[in-house]
């Protein structure tokens, strides 16, 4: 297991689990189709993979801040990252009785489970790189959720269309506003004094980035940067976030166009026809 810590970004051991990762992405729903999984199946996989990936998380990070917090979870572990929250959908998926509910949440899941997830795989943080059971958890949960979204779209009994890619931009935007709020509620600044202009001034104590609408999630990368200030990389955020979503739904939308073209067609005929008569 050594190769899930003590690596750089890249290098041989992330470039390893990575490629172990994505080979499992392919083949999870590969044979979870094969074999005929049920949903119901796929869902309850999913929930024990969460359920035991969050334990380790949670307990591991609590006894290694122990020393400074004295048992309390670090505030930028809790579980509100777009990875994270997919807890709760799948929660969802297994106790829900509601269709259209599951339905929405199968849409929602599609681009940010397989986006999310490949882009943490493929940018994994500091996290997955201090101790092997933390880089299994994190490489493990990950790999879940982007083979769940595979095996989503892969799966001919579900099926997408237009309006679940709107309703899944509208419920991402809605996510996103909603990680600004909590970021600053959890934002926790310490003051000190300025000898100088005799005035306290606020000194980041803790970073909270949740769902990196406040900083990139690593530093250097092309697009996703602060070098302009943070509206820009907002609204580079925004257009990165919004074409993945629209890349994931670019079948639906295909077949959306289409189908407008044809009822376009019907009603031309019928025109044509009244005329005619």
């Amino acid at each position: 297991m050594e190769f899930l810590t003590g690596t750089g970004m890249f290098q041989f051991g992330h470039i390893l689990a990575l490629v172990l990762s994505m080979l499992l992405v392919g083949l999870l729903p590969f044979f979870a189709l094969h074999f005929k999984l049920n949903k119901r199946t796929v869902y309850l996989i999913l929930l024990i993979v969460g359920i035991v990936s969050e334990s380790i998380k949670v307990f591991s990070y609590i006894i290694m801040n122990e020393g400074t917090l004295n048992g309390y979870l670090p505030k930028t572990d809790l579980p509100f990252h777009l990875c994270s929250i997919q807890l709760i959908f799948i929660a969802i998926l297994n106790f829900s009785k509601n269709e259209k509910i599951k339905h929405l949440v199968e849409s929602f899941m599609v681009p940010t489970c397989l986006i999310g997830g490949i882009a943490a795989l493929v940018l994994a943080t500091s996290s997955a790189r201090t101790y092997w059971w933390i880089g299994l958890q994190y490489y493990g949960f990950h790999t879940a959720i982007s083979a769940f979204a595979v095996y989503l779209l892969a799966d001919r009994n579900t099926k997408f269309t237009v309006k679940d890619y709107r309703n899944t931009l509208i419920m991402l935007a809605i996510t996103l506003f909603v990680a600004i709020y909590l970021n600053s509620f959890l934002y926790t600044p310490k003051f000190e004094l300025n000898t100088e202009t005799g005035l306290y001034e606020a000194k980041e104590m803790t970073s909270i980035n949740f769902m990196y609408v406040v900083d990139p999630p690593q530093s250097g990368l092309p697009i996703l940067n602060k070098n302009h200030g943070w509206g820009v990389y907002i609204a580079h955020y925004t257009c990165v976030a919004v074409f993945a979503v629209t890349c994931c739904y670019i079948k639906p939308i295909i077949n959306g166009f289409k189908s407008l073209k044809v009822k376009k067609g019907e009603n031309n005929n019928e025109s044509k026809e009244n005329i005619d008569y």
